[in-house]
């Protein structure tokens, strides 16, 4: 018989006032229901103990303190083995035991350089991962449970978003009285990242200065992002120069700032401060005009912290150019990367910028979609970087022709290249360009060059220079259609040293041969972590076949995997999931929009289950515990309609690959808290184990958990209800003696 709970959702709203959402205390009253129960046998303290401590481990929970859950070992359900403390185990039957179950996570790929194409909808989340210093932050959306985190100084609210926009942004956010309240901003010590994107609503003026004054005092912060073309003149002077002296911020982002000379007034006071630690300033759009470009370049030569420079959207006249160069000149000049796409650069000023970069400090610079510079700027400015320390260039979308791939062959410090779309640049350009860097004996490690005119000549070319090295990690050919030179490019790599750790091979004429080829090619490649082949429609579902081999090798480190947009079928799809149910390395496939000549979807839903039963195979409680814990699928609509794919996609985004496990069994096995058949797999093991498998049930997630969390208290109430064996100190005695258990 199942107790139905005396506390229902409907009293729950009572207890909103403190804070806590209905969920959490539901899960409250569950353990307190457990431990009402369990205090008529206190007796069994020793049976009890694994209870005692699960219980308040889920109040723990709803306190701001780190869990690490790595820490708990999760149950494994095998057969049993002999041990000294359950002598009569039948070894027949299926019991929980501890072993570990761990499966490594990997942390999503940043995208290849100059690749602006859309992954899939997995690319925009409502988390962000970015980097400060040698961490890692979580970027959260801010609504009131993320609020009242960061109330409680919650270690694991590191990074926010907050958007004010629609209604219910401008709701959430005035739900705190900043000016009585904000002191909690000003006091937290965990918050590292903040992003503020703000609307037009000049009545929350008040309370965002209120909010902001305590940003100021915060000394956690390390990143702060400000977002808006609504601010005025006051109110940005206010927000800039409140972060004079500001001792842990080092990054600092004003996106469409209309401040003009007021606001780099501002900066500069900022930026020359004696305590200031910014080494990063990022002003895209921020509508540069001469006086006001020249007072942040003056403030630049009082800075020796800066380090990264971005100016993004910014139309720089020769004035500005001028300034900056100036900047660049100084002998105490910090900037080793510089920014400077689409600011209008032209013939006159880039002349000024390449003499300035000569013998500077700049290592990383960024040219693209500057295209009002002429090919003979180009080779000017090119053939002075020669004499620069330049090791890493971005020229997409220019004006560049074969003269100046002649000249940035010469650039001898290159270690990555980003020279997509250059489509003024011809197959015998290309391959004097790839024929110059092997003479020069290149250390390139990253190349772009898609979407380019290659051709035959340049491929062949590019063969021979790889070949022979083994210092390029990264690739991109994106978009670059040669059929027959694909199968002299593949088989000029057969033998060589090259060991990727990211190749792009998508929108190609690559076929079935071509396919056979790669898969020797990258079979060999132990480094190789992202492989993009989408958009390959020579390849037949007989090639696809072929590939899922590949991914059987013991040797492969792959961990993203793009096949969207080809002639993948069910058939397929089969084939990969047979190959990946053990693997524990690659974490995202994608199959979007994968179709026949007449845009009929080639993966059904035959396929797609077959996916879905990968991620979490319903079979039984073992079938699903050796799910694979690590991949996620995207495969647009007829994908998303399968819902367990969908959801087991996402619980595999976390990190504690035993409690994704743990997870999967609560949600496909006991969802139904009246199913006895599920529960009889506990009822039938011995009570030596039954410890174990009460603090197994009861398990707390992480704070941060992704994806459907399920109280494991529910399951073990229900137990507990069917084994009063367990608290009943002469049925222990009498089991103890080697009684079988009766039911």
């Amino acid at each position: 018989m199942v107790v139905k709970y005396p506390l229902g959702k409907f009293w729950l709203v009572w207890f909103d006032v403190y804070g806590l959402s209905s969920e959490e205390w539901m899960i409250i009253v569950e353990t307190l229901s457990i431990i009402i129960i369990l205090l008529p046998y206190a007796e069994q303290f020793l049976l009890l103990f694994p209870i005692a401590v699960v219980s308040p481990l889920y109040i723990y929970r709803l306190i701001p303190h780190t869990i690490n859950t790595n820490t708990h070992k999760p149950i494994q359900l095998c057969k049993a083995t002999t041990s000294k403390h359950s002598s009569n185990i039948d070894n027949n039957k299926v019991y929980m035991m501890d072993d570990i179950h761990q499966q490594d996570d990997i942390g999503d790929d940043e995208n290849p350089i100059g690749d602006n194409s859309d992954n899939d909808e997995d690319a925009v989340t409502d988390d962000e991962i970015i980097e400060i210093g040698e961490d890692e932050v979580e970027v959260v959306d801010v609504d009131e449970n993320v609020l009242q985190r960061l109330k409680q100084n919650d270690p694991t609210i590191s990074g926010v978003h907050i958007t004010l926009f629609t209604k219910e942004d401008k709701r959430c956010f005035n739900s705190i009285d900043w000016k009585e309240d904000g002191n909690f901003i000003a006091n937290n010590t965990h918050l590292k990242k903040l992003r503020v994107v703000l609307g037009q609503d000049k009545s929350m003026r008040q309370q965002l200065q209120y909010f902001f004054s305590s940003i100021h005092q915060n000394r956690s912060i390390e990143e702060l992002e400000i977002t808006s073309d609504r601010i005025d003149k006051e109110f940005g002077m206010f927000i800039i120069e409140g972060l004079c002296g500001h001792s842990s911020l080092i990054r600092l982002k004003i996106r469409r700032g209309k401040l003009g000379s007021t606001g780099c007034e501002a900066l500069g006071k900022v930026l020359n401060h004696p305590k200031s630690k910014l080494k990063e300033l990022c002003v895209p759009q921020y509508h540069l005009n001469d006086d006001a470009f020249k007072i942040l370049c003056n403030a630049l030569l009082g800075n020796s912290t800066i380090k990264s420079l971005y100016l993004t959207n910014n139309q720089v006249s020769s004035i500005g150019w001028q300034a900056l160069s100036t900047v660049l000149r100084h002998p105490n000049c910090t900037l080793t990367n510089v920014c400077l796409s689409s600011t209008g650069l032209n013939d006159e000023s880039a002349n000024v910028l390449g003499s300035a970069l000569r013998g500077s400090t700049v290592k990383k610079l960024n040219l693209s979609y500057n295209c009002t510079v002429s090919r003979a700027g180009w080779q000017t400015l090119l053939n002075q970087l020669q004499h620069s320390s330049i090791d890493c260039l971005d020229l997409y979308t220019n004006q560049i022709d074969d003269s100046g791939l002649h000249a940035l062959a010469n650039v001898g410090t290159l270690k990555s290249s980003n020279l997509a779309d250059l489509q003024l640049c011809i197959p015998s350009g290309w391959q004097f360009f790839f024929n110059q860097l092997q003479i020069n004996g290149t250390r390139l490690k990253k190349l772009n060059i898609s979407c380019n005119n290659i051709g035959n000549e340049g491929i062949i070319a590019l063969g021979s220079l790889l070949s022979n090295m083994s210092s390029l990690k990264e690739l991109n050919m994106h978009s670059i259609p040669r059929h027959h030179g694909w199968l002299l490019f593949f088989n000029a790599l057969q033998d060589s040293n090259l060991n990727l750790g990211k190749l792009f091979l998508g929108n190609n004429n690559i076929d079935d041969e071509g396919i056979q080829l790669l898969i020797r090619l990258v079979s060999s490649m132990t480094s190789l972590k992202r492989l993009d082949l989408g958009m390959n429609r020579l390849i037949t579902p007989t090639g696809w076949q072929a590939f899922t081999g590949y991914l059987q090798r013991p040797n492969i480190a792959l961990e993203d995997l793009d096949l969207a947009s080809n002639k993948v079928n069910d058939d397929t799809v089969v084939g990969l999931t047979s190959v990946l149910t053990h693997n524990k390395t690659l974490k995202r496939l994608c199959l979007h929009d994968c179709t026949d000549e007449d845009d009929n979807e080639l993966i059904t839903e035959r396929g797609w289950q077959a996916a879905s039963n990968l991620l979490c195979n319903t079979t039984s409680i073992l079938d699903t515990y050796n799910s694979n814990h690590t991949l996620r699928i995207f495969g647009g609509d007829i994908a998303d309609s399968i819902r367990d794919l969908t959801s087991q996609s996402t619980l595999n985004r976390n990190e504690d690959k035993v409690e994704v496990a743990r997870q999967k069994i609560l949600q496909t096995h006991f969802s139904d808290s009246d199913d006895t058949s599920k529960m009889q797999e506990f009822l039938d093991m011995e009570l030596e184990v039954m410890p174990s498998v009460i603090a197994w049930i009861g398990r707390p997630t992480s704070i941060n958990w992704k994806g459907t969390n399920v109280s494991g208290l529910s399951v073990m109430y229900n137990l507990l209800r069917r084994i009063p064996d367990l608290f009943d100190s002469s049925s222990a005695q009498k089991k103890s003696g080697g009684s079988k258990r009766k039911r």
